[in-house]
């Protein structure tokens, strides 16, 4: 895949493929807390609701920082911001297995999920210089190999812990700090926005630059809304999990064994979210052209509300995981592309316009988990996963306003 693109700015393929592979080791540490977040709760004596804002508390720190670090990014043409960010990741999220208290969660995921933010929209920025005229593939195939990660962390971590321990993830600091040394050599080099982007802009006419940033405005607006939705399914697939646990064993609570089991369940179908997140980005990246992208944010999303409606009566592990790759391709697999066309968009602010799309919209997804868990309690989980199923639709709708040629 790196083969089909050129090179940029004096920076060898290598760049790319060690950038392409950092965002795979953040990734990977910013979804270890999730498929073991049942295990955690019980460790610490968490309720439901607090596990749920633990969640959240994720959304808002990765999601505030993001925009301000672009920003910072942008003006002092600097890409430090990611890399402090990374060791900030490794290191909080690294001595998870050590907290003790509620307030100890909260202050490592705090942290850590800062410092995740905190990579992205350089990384987003480097990864479009890098690829020229192809920049929507390279940031798809960026996008992708955040997945991998992700996907990895679902998949590994829960089973991990039940080998050796919720303190031996302390070990995985050492491949992270790691990735920081590679992360310093791959892009620091390289320029933060292309030569003439501002010029460029300002020549444009002042109604273009309006309709331009409120284009943007729109594509945010709509991502907050996918990204809502990509938190809400996190939680209700835990409180699913536990429900499939419970029904395996002869407790008739979450005992630690049934914890133990849950997470085992959950942590594939949160993987399972994360393929079709990660193979539709990289996919429509790669066929979707600039003419068509404003009809694939309205199609897929609609499409893809219809596997969120229908998750809750899965019946075995095959359905709930083709059900959750269908949704995750409905909730992410767009967001390379809106990525993509708000740095086209706005290529004198390319670091900013990568941290509205992700973090900026990111931030407020905060409110996925709590609602999810107020709708659970109040009608159901069928209710709530048909609610979450009409958020994703609704993000597609916007899309119809999307002016077509900016």
């Amino acid at each position: 895949m790196i083969s089909a693109f050129s090179t940029h700015h004096g920076a060898p393929k290598a760049r790319m493929l060690a950038l392409i592979t950092t965002h795979s080791v953040i990734d990977f540490f910013s979804y270890i807390i999730i498929p073991i977040l049942t295990v955690l709760e019980g460790r610490v004596n968490l309720t439901p609701a607090q596990g749920a804002m633990l969640l959240g508390l994720g959304s808002v720190a990765s999601g505030l920082v993001q925009p301000l670090t672009a920003w910072a990014g942008d003006r002092y043409d600097t890409r430090w911001f990611g890399t402090i960010g990374l060791l900030c990741a490794v290191l909080a999220i690294g001595s998870v297995g050590f907290a003790e208290t509620y307030w100890h969660l909260l202050l490592i995921q705090g942290i850590g999920s800062a410092g995740v933010g905190a990579f992205h929209p350089p990384g987003a920025a480097a990864m479009g210089q890098l690829a020229g005229s192809r920049r929507s593939l390279g940031v798809s195939v960026f996008f992708a190999a955040g997945m991998v990660g992700g996907i990895s962390a679902n998949w590994i971590t829960p089973h991990y812990v039940r080998v050796f321990s919720p303190e031996s993830l302390a070990w995985l600091m050492i491949p992270g700090v790691l990735a920081a040394v590679l992360l310093i050599w791959s892009v620091h080099a390289i320029p933060h926005r292309a030569a003439g982007a501002r010029e460029a802009h300002d020549a444009l006419p002042a109604k273009e630059r309006r309709a331009r940033w409120g284009a943007v405005g729109l594509l945010y607006v709509a991502n907050v809304a996918r990204f809502v939705v990509n938190m809400m399914l996190v939680q209700l697939v835990i409180r699913w999990s536990e429900m499939i646990a419970l029904g395996r064993m002869p407790d008739e609570v979450l005992t630690a064994d049934v914890r133990t089991l849950a997470s085992t369940i959950g942590g594939p179908v949160q993987a399972a979210m994360q393929v079709g997140m990660g193979t539709a980005g990289l996919l429509l990246g790669a066929i979707v052209r600039e003419r068509h992208e404003r009809l694939v944010l309205v199609v897929i999303p609609a499409l893809a509300a219809i596997a969120v409606a229908a998750f809750p009566m899965a019946q075995g592990k095959g359905a709930a995981f083709a059900l959750a790759v269908v949704a995750g391709v409905g909730f992410a697999g767009v967001m390379p592309i809106t990525i993509s066309m708000a740095q086209r968009l706005l290529p004198h602010r390319t670091g900013l316009a990568s941290g509205l799309m992700m973090g900026g919209a990111w931030g407020l997804a905060f409110v996925g988990p709590p609602l999810a868990q107020w709708l659970l309690e109040r009608i159901g989980l069928q209710g709530a996963f048909l609610v979450t199923a009409g958020l994703l639709a609704g993000s597609g709708v916007l899309m119809i306003w999307m002016r077509r040629v900016l």
